[in-house]
């Protein structure tokens, strides 16, 4: 059998299929074509050494008037604003307490806080930032409560817990004094996606706009 010549058509053609778009490429990935040949690309470069929390969810990009470049990236954990390779948490808060409210309860050997909050309203993930807390008496001191935390139990809408980066022990008998104030950002939404089938699921009946 005779040898053929075989010549592609460059580009990469979706619209057709496979087989009517007979002689051309229908995919490829970091590829592009020089000359009329494919050629490889040096392939995805980090974009920055920073790092977020969360699944990104959605991604907006604008210029300010003064032209630096922002990106907004909501996770569904937080928000960020993203300038020069670094990530800026700017999650909103849906509740603030009123000082006092909060209290602490430690538990020796143990490097988990009990928290205790009338109707705090938060879910499992959730962030809370507490301040005006003083030392529980031992391992646990102020610097450590007066941060960012994560809720890792609820308990009911009354309690819940979080995990602190050191363990208690016998002295930690506080509560965290009267002035502690409780900061909860809005609630986390769920790590996957949900789909929907039936009557007015999906993009029935949206205008193509």
């Amino acid at each position: 059998m005779p040898l053929t010549k075989l010549q592609f058509r460059p580009g990469l053609v979706q619209d057709l299929t496979s087989y009517s778009n007979e002689g051309g490429w229908r995919d490829g990935d970091k590829v592009r074509f020089r000359l009329g040949y494919p050629e490889k690309m040096g392939g995805w470069s980090k974009y920055s050494s920073s790092t977020f929390l969360g699944t990104c969810r959605a991604l907006h990009n604008w210029i300010a008037l003064d032209g630096s470049n922002f990106l907004g990236l909501g996770t569904h954990v937080k928000y960020y604003i993203e300038e020069g390779g670094t990530y800026n948490d700017i999650t909103p808060i849906r509740a603030t307490t009123a000082a006092g409210d909060v209290t602490f309860a430690a538990t020796d050997g143990s490097a988990i806080i009990t928290v205790s909050d009338t109707n705090h309203g938060a879910v499992l993930g959730d962030f809370v930032t507490f301040s005006g807390a003083v030392d529980l008496g031992g391992n646990v001191t102020a610097a450590i409560l007066n941060a960012e935390h994560e809720v890792t139990s609820v308990s009911n809408n009354n309690v819940y817990e979080i995990t602190l980066t050191v363990t208690a022990n016998a002295s930690d008998t506080g509560n965290g004094g009267a002035s502690v104030v409780g900061a909860y950002q809005i609630n986390i939404g769920l790590n996957s996606q949900v789909g929907g089938t039936g009557w007015g699921a999906g993009s029935w009946s949206h205008s193509g706009g």
